[in-house]
């Protein structure tokens, strides 16, 4: 696992659909399933080895500060690549 830099975590999600939510929030980037099915993989996110998981640094502080300058409640939709059972690594130790 990589620590990238992340000047922020919530993205405007403007669909309008079933996910009735109003902000997306990644904290990482890549993912160690490698599934073959998952839109995440999209050349889209310019990600060149997806099987690299790079985590936002201070990811937490992010997000507080800016959800403390919020001026409208809202849902947020954990994003494409934010799959609670990442494996943080894949070397087998």
């Amino acid at each position: 696992m990589q620590i990238i830099p992340a000047k922020s975590l919530l993205s405007p999600y403007r669909e309008t659909g079933w996910f009735a939510s109003n902000y997306t929030v990644n904290i990482y980037r890549g993912c160690s399933h490698a599934c073959i099915y998952c839109d995440s993989r999209s050349e889209c996110y310019g990600i060149d080895d997806f099987s690299v998981v790079r985590a936002k640094e201070n990811a937490l502080a992010i997000l507080e500060r800016e959800l403390s300058k919020k001026k409208r409640k809202g849902t947020i939709l954990t994003g494409a690549m934010g799959d609670p059972y990442i494996r943080l690594s894949t070397s087998r130790n």
